[in-house]
């Protein structure tokens, strides 16, 4: 299984797609999906543990990028449905920080990271259903919110890369 920071680095060699942004949303999507199936069917604790890991920090970095830049350029395509979207980041939001605060070695770990992946698979699951078509039919030109995604992700992904090196260093 790769490194934490080898999926990290693994969202920035592919080229963002700022003409279609949902697609770059997809494709962190795919890796959600991929990252749970990893930590759901194993046995191995080390697996589970490198895909927990793996796991939390791709739904952080995806979920600041929707509240941060798409959900605010897409809102008035459906207000109602951005803001329920927006109340299920805040559940989402707070299981994370509950994570990031513990060890993922604790017995209670497990449970969390199941309650996070079914939070987060049914999130999935209605942003493709529901929004995704939504903004198709309205025949957006997503252009400038995918150059904002893009801009805002490398910066994300510049941090999270400084945090790291710091770290090794202690």
């Amino acid at each position: 299984m790769a490194t934490t920071d080898d999926s990290v680095r693994s969202r920035t060699q592919d080229a963002f797609p700022v003409d279609n942004p949902v697609q770059a949303l997809q494709r962190d999507h795919d890796l959600v999906r991929k990252l749970a199936d990893a930590y759901r069917n194993t046995q191995s604790a080390d697996v589970r543990k490198q895909a927990a890991t793996q796991l939390i920090q791709a739904i952080h970095m995806h979920s600041r990028l929707e509240e941060g830049v798409f959900y605010p350029g897409v809102r008035r395509v459906d207000p109602n449905l951005i803001a329920r979207f927006e109340e299920d980041h805040l559940a989402v939001d707070d299981l994370l920080a509950t994570l990031q605060g513990m060890s993922l070695d604790e017995a209670r770990t497990e449970p969390l990271v199941r309650e996070l992946i079914d939070a987060v698979l049914s999130h999935i699951r209605q942003e493709e259903e529901q929004l995704f078509p939504e903004l198709k039919q309205a025949a957006l030109d997503l252009t400038s919110i995918g150059m904002e995604m893009q801009a805002f992700e490398a910066n994300l992904v510049h941090m999270q890369a400084q945090l790291s090196d710091l770290a090794s260093r202690r």
